[in-house]
């Protein structure tokens, strides 16, 4: 299914839910690869099932066994990490499209069968952390930092901070570094929506253009926030997905359903970002509270009465064990938001397909107050909890420390012995045409790769922390 034109981006155009509008966004087409080298289509297996098994046999994927989901280096299997929780959100992903295509005014079975586009968004949902560096946000915040201190040292970031550069491996190394605006902000806002970008289109598979090779419909149903890192004026999405050296790709995913970028350098949505969107947030706040029962932080009673709030209030029976009883409050909570965000998603599906549409489908649900108690429950008791907070500084202190070793030694016009051996190590994929962004890239793809338990030991090696 070829993608078709489209009015401009944010242009409202007709208020319309017909297949017509759907089609351009249901393309199959793969990215980076011509239709003409495209190779005969399966008759039993569709190419957006192909993305899926795509992603569940991919090593980025693998890796996110041992990726932080809520707590770092979990004291108990029970706790979910970042692979446990990509199954989830597929899950609830696939439910919530499930309940999309059954609305007949969008007369979506016209257009592909309902196994195709309960795929897209399932698989949309499997890849959207796949780009996550390890200890999770807070890896994000790591590598922020990172860039900050390292551009100031170098004289080559306007970061609008007085804050004191972090100590280099080699105090004494400067370099005269060449980034644009772009590219700087790229790192300084380093983002794992737009690393998950580009360990699909670049990173994993990388001797091919467009890596994986997935479908328009489904990439575009991963992108979150489809902007670049610096856009003109006020930007109408509060991060961006996508870095600098990755735009082609980012720009042929939208090109593919006939939009063109705003003035200001924006696209708007992908009607099924939405609901990948939307599949995270019911996750990422309804388990955590059982995660955060299991690791003792929050007690049964507080999240059996959040989760009650959003589900149904039901008779509690003391003889069944406090792990079924939040395991049946946790299901009845994302039933219900599945069926309030179906419902949002159908009152606003005109505005969704013409990109006027803000916010978020959970905040315009009915449960949305309790299920706000619910994260701030989750981030006072949880996240901000001391044995978090520890391991989190460690995992910080290891990114900021392998960052402070591998940058120098790449971009070392003459790098001595110890660089040579870092590189060496870490096995980058460096050309000597590499400009400084690319080589910088290189590093911090090569440290978001991480799981949490290598990061950390491959630091205690390289600082000679490691026991032999």
């Amino acid at each position: 299914m070829a993608g078709c034109s489209r009015p401009a981006c944010f242009d409202p155009g007709p208020q319309l839910t017909s297949a017509f509008d759907w089609r351009p966004w249901l393309s199959d087409k793969r990215i980076g690869i011509s239709a003409t080298s495209r190779g005969p289509t399966e008759r039993t297996r569709s190419e957006f099932h192909k993305d899926y098994d795509r992603i569940i046999f991919s090593s980025a994927f693998r890796r996110l066994s041992d990726k932080t989901q809520v707590v770092p280096f979990p004291q108990s299997d029970y706790t979910r990490r970042r692979l446990t929780h990509s199954l989830e959100v597929s899950c609830v992903g696939r439910s919530l499209a499930t309940e999309i295509f059954s609305f007949a005014e969008l007369n979506l079975s016209a257009i592909l069968p309902q196994g195709d586009f309960e795929a897209i968004v399932a698989t949309a949902c499997l890849a959207h952390d796949i780009g996550n560096p390890p200890f999770g946000h807070f890896g994000e915040k790591a590598i922020q930092d990172w860039a900050r201190a390292f551009f100031r040292a170098n004289g080559n970031a306007k970061t609008g901070t007085t804050a004191e550069p972090a100590q280099l491996a080699d105090p004494e190394a400067s370099f005269n570094l060449q980034l644009s605006d772009s590219e700087q902000a790229d790192l300084l806002k380093f983002e794992g929506n737009a690393q998950s970008f580009r360990v699909l289109t670049r990173l994993q598979m990388a001797n091919r253009n467009g890596g994986m090779q997935l479908t328009a419909a489904t990439l575009g149903a991963m992108i979150k926030y489809p902007r670049p890192s610096i856009v003109q004026g006020s930007p109408r999405y509060r991060k961006h997905g996508c870095f600098q050296n990755d735009m082609p790709l980012f720009d042929e995913v939208f090109r593919t359903t006939g939009q063109q970028p705003s003035p200001a350098g924006e696209y708007f949505r992908h009607p099924l970002a939405w609901l990948s969107e939307a599949a995270d947030d019911i996750c990422y706040v309804i388990v955590d509270l059982e995660d955060g029962w299991k690791s003792g932080l929050i007690t049964l009673t507080e999240a059996t009465d959040i989760l009650d709030a959003i589900g149904q209030p039901r008779r509690r029976d003391a003889s069944i064990p406090a792990e079924d009883r939040l395991a049946m409050g946790r299901a009845l909570a994302i039933n219900q938001l599945v069926g309030q965000c179906a419902q949002v998603f159908r009152e606003n599906a005109s505005a969704i397909l013409n990109g006027s549409l803000t916010g978020s489908l959970i905040d315009r649900c009915p449960s949305f107050a309790p299920y706000q108690d619910a994260r701030k429950l989750v981030c006072e008791r949880v996240f901000n909890s001391p044995r978090i907070l520890e391991l989190e500084a460690a995992g910080y202190r290891a990114i900021q420390g392998l960052l402070n070793m591998l940058v120098p030694a790449v971009l070392a016009s003459e790098p001595d012995r110890f660089q040579q051996h870092v590189c060496r190590l870490a096995e980058l994929n460096l050309r000597d045409n590499m400009s400084d962004y690319e080589k910088i890239l290189a590093c911090t793809d090569h440290v978001s790769g991480m799981t949490d338990r290598y990061c950390v030991e491959q630091f205690q090696k390289l600082t000679g922390q490691w026991t032999l």
